[in-house]
Order: structure tokens, then C-alpha cells, then sequence
């Protein structure tokens, strides 16, 4: 078997990741105290050889293709990464060697589906007229999300202070927004940047903006940067490179700011990239490892359905959390919700292979579109796939609605894009066997 270059690029890409990583991981305890983020002022011996298990992951990313699951799975390995670090210093009360190795468990059982299950699904041949019409649809279904919502008053202030909650709204009318902005204007940005329609791309990273006034989100600031960094970055180095350094780029120009900005006193491009993009998905396994560790679990029942079913000691688990420890909601991942906080830590592997074969769908569904627009159109979507249980992300963030949209979506033609991605070439590099 040969190494390409593409293979070898890789591979030190995320061992550097580890590394860079692990200074931010440092850097936040410094910043954020309150947040819990434990200080490392010391790099122990346990810490760095505890870590360097997380090493065995990376020829599974050599080998595997790019997909969806691809990225979804790197995304998870940085949380898990995080958890295992911050394990070792950690003052939260829970068998952190039992923690570690779960996680792990839980990483590899829910990569096996994302990044190796390749299943050719049947789809309807639709033509690129049909799916223009359905772009159109999706315009006019978030206008008149947008109208309605601003009926109901507009609210501009801080996204982590009251004006998120200050306007009361339908429930369903906040599903319709949760699932635009988490799927519909992603779908849309992607489908006229990989066509080279700038003028309606960049209309729709300014919609999105618009609704800001209404959800007071953070996600809605966040998007018109993220989706183009995307694009971007995809265009300019292979679809798995491009996934490595999606996280290691940001998390780089956070650490300067962090280091060099002196007029940055408050950490503002520090806290919303190292700290909320990256450290935060590993945090909340650490919260959330530590308080069911001396409570009672939840067997689902923080699935709204189950709640009404049979009822529950909880409410929203974010809130309980946040009670607790004062840092702010903690609404996490599949591997902390449907994993720790349902079926435990020992269970909470096979919790994630079944959310890991759920996941593979979106693999299946979008094995016939380019990379770019896969990482593009599903850039806010693995983000909620990092931060909010695996029904509320279906759902409520509309992934399942973005896994229809690829499945309608034509099969990629190489003429419709803007500009194709390098070639990836190979280089004489072998993998020796033992004899």
C-alpha cells in the first residue's frame, strides 16, 4: 500500500493539531477560570502519555475517504482529545481513568460507521432546473420565517445575556429558525458559491445576518465567516487536509490574538474560537462525566417525547448543568447526552455507534456532491452535531433536512464549479509490513 503525499500531509497535520491543541487547552484555563477550564500550569508525564493514545486515531484518517462522516468524526476526535487533557487535571468528582478509556471507546464506535460505512443509496435523477426551484422555495420559506419572526419584536444585544429569551415566540416558529439558520442558509450559500453566483451568496450570508435581531445568536454573527473560510479553504488544499486545518487555522490565529493582542483585553477572538469553537465540546464531557457521576441518568427521557411518556427528573439538561456549576448552559454532544447522561459511561460506546450509524446517512446521501460543498453546506450542522443532543441537531437544527436537500441535490458536475480543488499526487512512500 502507497502513501500519498496528500496521506503524509495528513497525518503530521493532526499530530501537530494535538499539540496545538493542548497549548490552548493551557491557555484557557489562564484566561477562563470561571469556565472551569482546569490549569495546566505543569505538563505532567501522566497528562502527555495519557494523550498520546489519542495518536492510534490517526491512520483511521490516513485511510479513510473524505465524506461527511470524515468531518464529523475529526470534529469529535478534538472533543475527545480535550476531555482526555483536561481528565488529568480536572477537580470534578468521577473515575477519570473509566472516563478516559469510555470516551475513547466511545470515539472509535462512533467513527466506524461515520467513516467506513459506504452504503450507494437510490436517488431520484433530478436536473439542475428542479433543484433551482427548490433554491427558490427555501428563499421564500426563510423570508417568510424572517417576517414573522419580526412581528414579534426584535431584540439587539448581548447573545450570552437576557435579550436571548426577552421576546416569546411559538415553538414552532423557533424550530423554522433553528433549522434555516443550521441548514437552509448553509445549503443555499454553498449551492451559489460552488456555481459562482456571488452576488446571491454573499445576499445569502447578509439574510443571515438579519436574523440576529430575533434570536440574538451568536451562530448568525458567526456564519457569514465560517461558511466563506470554508469555501475557501477547501478550494485550496485537498477535502481531508482541508478538514484538519479548518480547526487548526482558527485555533492558531485565536492563540495569537490571545498572545499578541494586547488591545484584545477581553479575550474576544480568544474565547470565541479556542474556547467556544474548541474547548467547550470537551468541557461538557467533562461536566458532564462529572455530574452523573452521583446522579441519577436519564434513559432518554431529555427527548421531549420520552419526557411526556414517562416523565423525567430533569428539565433541559443545559440549564441543569448550568445551575451547578454557574458557567453557562451546557448543552452538548451525542457522546455526553444520548452517551453519559442516558446509558452511562461503560454504555455510552454503543450509545455512539448507533448515533455514528444514524450520522452515516448524510455519508450515503452525499457520496455523489463535491467536498466543498458538503463542508460548506454542512458547516453550521456539524457544529450543532458538537453541541446539542443528536435529536435536537436532527430536528431542530435541521440536519435531516439537510441530508433530504443532498439527497434531492443533482450529482456534481465538475462544469458547474467555480474552481476545482488541487489534484492530490502520489509520492513513492510504502507502508512496510512486518515479515
Amino acid at each position: 500500500m502507497k502513501l500519498t503525499r496528500d496521506d503524509l500531509l495528513v497525518g503530521v497535520t493532526i499530530s501537530g493539531f494535538f499539540l496545538v491543541s493542548i497549548v490552548s487547552m493551557m491557555a484557557c484555563g489562564h484566561a477562563f477560570p470561571a469556565m472551569h477550564v482546569w490549569r495546566s500550569d505543569t505538563i505532567t508525564a501522566q497528562a502527555v502519555l495519557g494523550t498520546a493514545v489519542m495518536l492510534v486515531f490517526v491512520p483511521a484518517f490516513v485511510a479513510a475517504r473524505f465524506c461527511f462522516g470524515y468531518v464529523v468524526a475529526f470534529f469529535l476526535l478534538s472533543a475527545v482529545f480535550g476531555f482526555i487533557w483536561l481528565s488529568f487535571f480536572t477537580e470534578f468528582d468521577y473515575s477519570h481513568a473509566v472516563a478516559r478509556w469510555a470516551m475513547i471507546a466511545a470515539l472509535a464506535a462512533a467513527m466506524l460507521p461515520l467513516m467506513f460505512v459506504d452504503v450507494q443509496l437510490w436517488r431520484p435523477k433530478l436536473p439542475e432546473a428542479a433543484i433551482n426551484r427548490i433554491v427558490v422555495l427555501l428563499v421564500a420559506a426563510s423570508f417568510a420565517v424572517l417576517v414573522t419572526d419580526v412581528s414579534y419584536g426584535v431584540s439587539l444585544g448581548d447573545p450570552y445575556g437576557p435579550a436571548r429569551s426577552a421576546i416569546t415566540r411559538p415553538a414552532l416558529l423557533n424550530y423554522l429558525v433553528g433549522i434555516i439558520i443550521g441548514a437552509v442558509l448553509p445549503y443555499l450559500f454553498a449551492h451559489y458559491a460552488t456555481r459562482g453566483r456571488w452576488i446571491a451568496a454573499v445576499g445569502a450570508l447578509a439574510f443571515a445576518l438579519c436574523f440576529y435581531p430575533v434570536v440574538n445568536n451568536k451562530t448568525v454573527v458567526l456564519l457569514p465567516i465560517w461558511l466563506p473560510f470554508l469555501f475557501w479553504l477547501f478550494g485550496q488544499v485537498s477535502p481531508r487536509l482541508a478538514t484538519v486545518l479548518a480547526l487548526v487555522i482558527p485555533m492558531i490565529v485565536g492563540l495569537a490574538a490571545f498572545l499578541f493582542l494586547a488591545a484584545d483585553k477581553n479575550h474576544l477572538v480568544f474565547s470565541v474560537v479556542n474556547l467556544r469553537f474548541v474547548a467547550i465540546p470537551s468541557l461538557a464531557l467533562d461536566h458532564y462525566a462529572g455530574f452523573f457521576a452521583h446522579r441519577e441518568l436519564t434513559h432518554f427521557c431529555q427527548i421531549s417525547i420520552l419526557r411526556h411518556l414517562t416523565g423525567c427528573p430533569y428539565g433541559e439538561l443545559g440549564p441543569e448543568l448550568a445551575a451547578v456549576y454557574r458557567d453557562g448552559n451546557f448543552n452538548a454532544s451525542f457522546l455526553a447526552t444520548e452517551g453519559i447522561a442516558s446509558v452511562g459511561l461503560v454504555l455510552a460506546p454503543v450509545s455512539a455507534f448507533v448515533c455514528g450509524l444514524i450520522l452515516s446517512i448524510g455519508s450515503a446521501v452525499s457520496r455523489h456532491l463535491s467536498p466543498r460543498f458538503i463542508a460548506v453546506s454542512s458547516g453550521i450542522a456539524v457544529q450543532a452535531i458538537m453541541n446539542v443532543p443528536m435529536t435536537t441537531g436532527m430536528l431542530s437544527n435541521g440536519i435531516a433536512l439537510l441530508f433530504l436537500l443532498w439527497w434531492l441535490t443533482p450529482e456534481w458536475q465538475p462544469s458547474l464549479a467555480c474552481a476545482p480543488a488541487p489534484a492530490v499526487q502520489p509520492v513513492d512512500v510504502a507502508i512496510a509490513t512486518a515479515s
